[in-house]
C-alpha cells in the first residue's frame, strides 16, 4: 500500500500545484487599479521640483489632470517618458518624482524633456505610499 502512495504522490502534488496555478489565472491582475477607484487625492503640501515653489494639491482640483509618479533611475520611467510628451499635448500632466534626488531629477527633465505643468518632490515617498504605489512609474 505505501510503495503505491509513493508512486502517485508526485502524480498528486503536480495535479495540486496545477489547480492552484489555474485559479490564479483567473484572477485580475487590474485589480490594484479598482482599489484606488473613486478615491480622492490625498491632502499634500511638498516643493515643486522644477522652481522650488510650494505646491499644495488642493491647488489641483477643479480640473481633471492626470498624475504620473516616475524617478530618474527608473528604467521604465525613462522608457515611458516619450509618450508622456505626447499625452501633456492632450490633457494636464503633473509629475510625482518618488524617491528620488532632486538633482538628479531637474538634469533627466533638462536631457529628456519636461512634459509637466509641475512635479510635486517625494523624496520619502509618503505620498506615493497614501496613493498606493507599488512601484514607478505609476500614473492616475
Amino acid at each position: 500500500m505505501r510503495s503505491r502512495l509513493r508512486l502517485f504522490l508526485p502524480l498528486i502534488l503536480t495535479l495540486g500545484l496545477g489547480a492552484l496555478l489555474l485559479l490564479g489565472l483567473g484572477n485580475n491582475p487590474y485589480s490594484q487599479d479598482e482599489a484606488t477607484l473613486g478615491r480622492t487625492l490625498p491632502a499634500w503640501q511638498s516643493d515643486n521640483l522644477l522652481d522650488g515653489s510650494p505646491i499644495q494639491t488642493a491647488s489641483l482640483k477643479g480640473e481633471p489632470f492626470v498624475l504620473n509618479v516616475w524617478a530618474s533611475w527608473c528604467p521604465n520611467c525613462r522608457a515611458e517618458h516619450p509618450l508622456l510628451g505626447e499625452l501633456a499635448r492632450a490633457v494636464p500632466l503633473y509629475g510625482l518624482n518618488y524617491r528620488d534626488k532632486g538633482d538628479a531629477a531637474r538634469a533627466w527633465l533638462m536631457e529628456a524633456g519636461n512634459p509637466y505643468r509641475a512635479v510635486l518632490a517625494d523624496p520619502d515617498g509618503k505620498l506615493a505610499l497614501e496613493l498606493g504605489v507599488y512601484g514607478t512609474p505609476e500614473t492616475y
